[in-house]
């Protein structure tokens, strides 16, 4: 059977911070230098710091929105923690989104300024997670869901494809399931498009993307976020690249004519 053509999306400008902010630390992980090279070629200010514990940081809501820290996970941080009902395990990429979705639960979930926290020590976080094969309570131990393998998720405290373009994590760990000789799958949510470096990748059949949709009215809601004409082509795209793909629809709005958005 031939491939499925995949649509070519015309591209998009992609989230861009104003400030990044850079530890000592992560600049010596080949990943975290690479992420500063990608936004100072983006026009982004570089801030390395003299320390590895954030300083400089911004006051307003506004600022830290447009800042990002490139920094490295504490062993705490980087320990994979149960997720029911989502996934047998979350692991971290990142910490912050740059939209600006009003019902957003990071607000009450994550301290200090809303800057986005990106994780130069992958090579690490993606080290803890092979003890845990086949354990978990989501999929690995169940009979109707043991197709899905041990299941991870890498969207809990981030949306990690808005940020792709300049971290190239989700790229990373694509491929190291793509590549891991067992029954795992990972999976992330976006709101976002940026898929074109994703679909090239060897993801095995191993990563679900779930995008999050809903009625147009809710865009209203969803400031700095992807239209869903965009967000639906771009999982036309992944989907036709034969990735395993699913909708979220969330949170449910009481939103005017709705059927007519």
């Amino acid at each position: 059977m031939a491939r499925p053509h995949i649509i070519a999306m015309p591209a998009a400008p992609f989230w861009t911070p104003k400030r990044l902010l850079v530890t000592p630390a992560a600049l010596r992980f080949d990943h975290g230098a690479a992420m500063v090279e990608r936004a100072a070629a983006a026009g982004t200010e570089i801030v390395r710091l003299p320390a590895d514990r954030l300083s400089a940081l911004p006051a307003t809501y506004r600022d830290a929105k447009t800042t990002m820290a490139v920094v490295v996970a504490s062993p705490s941080r980087r320990r994979p923690q149960p997720i029911p009902p989502s996934a047998d395990w979350r692991f971290d990429l990142a910490e912050g989104c740059p939209a600006h979705c009003q019902y957003c639960y990071l607000a009450g979930s994550l301290a200090g300024p809303p800057i986005i926290r990106a994780y130069a020590n992958l090579p690490e976080i993606l080290a803890e997670l092979p003890p845990l094969l086949g354990q978990g309570s989501v999929t690995s131990r169940s009979k109707a869901r043991r197709d899905e393998g041990t299941t991870f998720e890498c969207s809990c405290y981030t949306d990690p494809l808005a940020i792709e373009p300049l971290t190239g994590s989700l790229a990373v760990a694509i491929r190291h399931f793509g590549a891991w000789n067992a029954p795992v799958q990972l999976r992330f949510t976006t709101k976002f498009d940026a898929v074109a470096p994703l679909l090239g990748l060897p993801h095995g059949g191993r990563t679900r993307i779930r995008f999050s949709l809903n009625a147009r009215a809710a865009e209203q809601y969803e400031g700095g976020a992807p239209r869903m004409p965009r967000r639906l082509q771009a999982l036309r795209s992944v989907a036709q690249a034969g990735y395993p793909v699913g909708i979220t629809l969330a949170p449910i709005l009481p939103l005017v004519n709705w059927r007519e958005c």
